[in-house]
């Protein structure tokens, strides 16, 4: 019922690649989900921007890996407030890390998470990592970003249309290892069969838009393509900041 496809890519600018992401599904996801897909993106010098990014995904697979036993904990499987939960305990993971090494102070990252169960989506985020919706020619914006430029977009205080060129526009509310505690944006939606889901880093789409990703899903069908074809047209815009792609085609339960 979910075909994904996954690409990343340090890009034209940056030395390494800070960016992580994973994707699980039967028989390796947790009874119960029939999809989790993650995206991070790590900040921090000595290269503990990909420390922090591997230590946020490494936990969420821990996290809906089938058999953990924090996930089975939860009798009623909300998974919407399982979810909130995860990241919260992902804060804490980044923070113990860094508390551990000098090297390593300050560390943090981004995250978008989708958990797929039927035909419900439930996608939580904190920073500004992205999840999006694709039907037809039509990209939606699922998640909420934690940034200063989207704070004042949201209070009407700035245009939209002037967001994606503000000079402020990655400067992060929050972000996973900023502070002890974090609280985490998690939604619920419905899927229609023939949707795609598709969770990026700001190295894509600071690049490419929205109407974009629609268009390559159009022309390209299969996920595993168009996400080499999205990090490759953003290398060719010149991909200042390292780039990952994750999208899921839903095509429905298949009983």
């Amino acid at each position: 019922m979910i075909v994904v496809g996954c690409a990343t890519d340090q890009g034209r600018i940056r030395p390494n690649n800070e960016d992580c992401y994973a994707s699980l599904g039967p028989p390796a996801v947790v009874p119960g989900l029939d999809s989790v897909l993650v995206v991070a993106d790590g900040m921090g010098g000595h290269q503990a921007g990909e420390i922090a990014s591997r230590i946020v995904v490494d936990w969420v697979l821990d996290w809906y890996g089938d058999g953990d036993k924090t996930v089975d904990a939860v009798p009623e499987r909300d998974w919407a407030a399982d979810l909130a939960h995860a990241l919260r305990e992902a804060n804490r993971a980044v923070r113990r890390a860094a508390s551990q090494d000098p090297h390593r102070y300050g560390m943090g990252s981004t995250v978008v998470v989708c958990l797929i169960e039927g035909d419900r989506l439930f996608v939580g985020n904190v920073g500004d990592s992205r999840a999006y919706l694709i039907d037809g020619d039509e990209a939606y914006q699922l998640s909420r970003d934690h940034s200063w430029v989207a704070e004042q977009v949201r209070a009407g205080l700035l245009a939209a249309s002037a967001a994606p060129h503000h000079p402020q526009r990655n400067l992060l509310t929050r972000a996973l290892g900023a502070a002890d505690d974090v609280e985490p944006d998690v939604r619920t939606f419905e899927l229609i069969p023939g949707e795609y889901l598709l969770l990026c880093t700001d190295g894509l789409y600071n690049l490419v838009r929205n109407h974009e990703f629609a268009r390559f899903v159009q022309e390209y069908r299969e996920p595993a393509v168009i996400a080499k074809k999205l990090i490759e047209v953003a290398n060719k815009r010149g991909a200042p900041d390292n780039v990952t792609v994750v999208i899921a085609q839903y095509s429905g339960n298949q009983g």
